[in-house]
């Protein structure tokens, strides 16, 4: 039975007023706004507004994740427009590659903050993941990723790609040689590395996995690179800053969900340069699973103003190790 005229105009208004409130839902049928959805048929994307920051989540397609996010201050978009951030990659095991979600089928759902995506187990990964993006006030979107095995994989990894404006030049903390400390490094061109991508491990167990015949496999198409093992991470913490160094875009995850983390080198002159936007790229999980195990990892992706003291990155990372600390004692 079809809708009265009134009726129809009362329920489009009501939907106007909540996508006032909250980030826009971008879907075939008003109607969906509302409540979640999960379809083949289903909305394909996620408009988010909140205090700081502004931008699309997207599900479909090689490049879903974070397409574009705007820094409300300077009214900048962060992302490389070619690609996205929170981009499942690639899937992989000691001297294995198992896929990649770019390439494999998914369903879909959406809520009036949060999108999620689900990739069933396959005949080459023996697990189902779920990723869900959730739009963290006031100025980040958290993704939780789900791993339910069905099989067994030594050091398992998911790598998390995050493709930037190629103006932001990456810094990372750094483990030296006076304990508990951390160096702030901005990664620059040596001959020693050129042509690699650098990797930042947790510690020297965790600095193997990348070395171990994962990244020398390239059935399917899939890009092969030198990875290249360099000095541990003193936070698990990845910080693009703008030339101006007026504000940063900040990636976080936990030491344990997170064995190590990449970039590409910083160089003034851009023939120089590895690749023609900015990275970092996450490599989760890294611990043995087997069949039946579930495991859970959470990164954040957010945008900060930054003071001469680049202060607030840490700050920011400091309250989401607290918060996550905080959530472990509930559950």
């Amino acid at each position: 039975m079809s809708l009265s005229r009134s009726r129809t105009a009362a329920l489009v208004g009501s939907l106007a007023a909540v996508c006032c409130l909250h980030p826009r839902i971008v879907c075939d049928q008003a109607a969906r706004a509302a409540e979640p959805v999960a379809s083949e048929s289903a909305a394909q994307s996620l408009e988010f507004d909140s205090a700081e920051i502004a931008g699309t989540i997207r599900l479909d397609g090689a490049y879903h994740g974070v397409t574009r996010l705007v820094d409300k201050r300077s009214g900048r978009q962060v992302i490389d427009s070619r690609y996205s951030a929170l981009n499942l990659f690639k899937l992989m095991s000691v001297n294995l590659v198992m896929g990649q979600p770019r390439e494999m089928e998914r369903s879909v759902a959406l809520g009036s903050n949060w999108a999620e995506v689900t990739w069933s187990a396959t005949e080459m990964h023996r697990g189902e993941i779920t990723a869900r993006y959730e739009v963290h006030q006031p100025n980040a979107v958290d993704l939780t990723v789900t791993l339910r095995s069905q099989g067994t994989y030594p050091a398992y990894e998911l790598f998390l790609s995050n493709y930037f404006d190629k103006t932001f030049q990456p810094h990372v903390y750094l483990k030296s040689r006076t304990p508990q400390a951390a160096d702030l490094v901005l990664p620059t061109l040596t001959d020693v590395f050129r042509g690699t991508v650098l990797v930042f491990p947790r510690d020297s167990h965790a600095a193997r996995h990348c070395v171990d015949g994962r990244w020398d496999r390239s059935e399917g198409k899939v890009p092969v690179v030198q990875m290249c093992p360099v000095r541990h991470y003193a936070h698990c913490l990845a910080v693009q800053v703008d030339p101006e160094k007026t504000m940063a875009v900040v990636l976080m995850a936990r030491p344990r969900d997170c064995y190590a983390f990449s970039t590409r080198y910083h160089a003034d002159e851009e023939a120089e340069r590895l690749t023609t936007y900015s990275a970092f790229d996450f490599s989760l999980f890294g611990s043995d699973v087997v069949t039946g195990d579930e495991r859970t990892v959470k990164v954040r992706l957010a945008i900060t103003p930054l003071d001469s003291e680049f202060s607030q990155p840490l700050q920011l990372y400091e309250a989401f190790l607290a918060e996550q600390d905080g959530s472990q004692d509930k559950e």
